[in-house]
């Protein structure tokens, strides 16, 4: 092996790299992994911005490549299984002759909105070279307002702004309230 490399009459040449041709260059992998640690973008924003014919799978090899990124994950919830999208589509269906019973039910649903963002993480690539990323917050999370309304067949009820949390005697309060002004108009 020695002799055959030593009197080789062409010099040597690494073998060339097989499977297919990389679709980046260094240049364009810098710029994908400076957008990422420089702004709070998602995967697919960084393909779009940087403008190649790439897929946001190559970019998120790209960020990963460079050995000092991170991907920080919000908790999620977990969607709907194939069993309760069943029992869900059954439930109508068994409703579906409740004819004139349809006009005595009222579906209600409240929601908050925090001043601040959302409860809970804030998804983003934390570069390891950087101090963590924080966002800015005020005491006690900077206020929250919560409503609530409810629809029927007969039309929709008003927005009602709620104070402090919700209780059973507060929420049947709420619905009384709501439903006497439904009546009067």
């Amino acid at each position: 092996m020695i002799y055959r490399v030593l009197t080789r009459k062409t010099p040597y040449k690494p073998k060339s790299r097989s499977g297919r041709p990389r679709v980046t260059d260094i240049r364009s992998d810098r710029q994908i992994q400076r957008m990422a640690s420089s702004q709070k973008m998602l995967v697919r924003e960084i393909t779009v911005a940087s403008r190649l014919q790439i897929s946001n799978n190559t970019v998120h090899r790209r960020i990963i490549e460079s050995g000092y990124m991170i991907h920080a994950k919000m908790a999620r919830r977990l969607p709907l299984s194939k069993l309760h999208i069943n029992k869900r589509l059954q439930w109508a269906r068994n409703h579906m002759p409740y004819g004139d019973k349809w006009m005595a039910i009222l579906f209600s649903d409240e929601r908050k909105w925090n001043l601040d963002g959302p409860d809970g993480n804030i998804k983003y690539w934390h570069d390891l070279r950087k101090e963590p990323g924080s966002f800015f917050s005020r005491q006690n999370g900077g206020g929250s307002v919560m409503v609530w309304t409810a629809f029927s067949f007969n039309g929709q009820v008003g927005l009602s702004f709620l104070d402090g949390r919700r209780n059973s005697p507060k929420y049947i309060e709420t619905v009384e309230n709501q439903l006497c002004h439904l009546q009067k108009t």
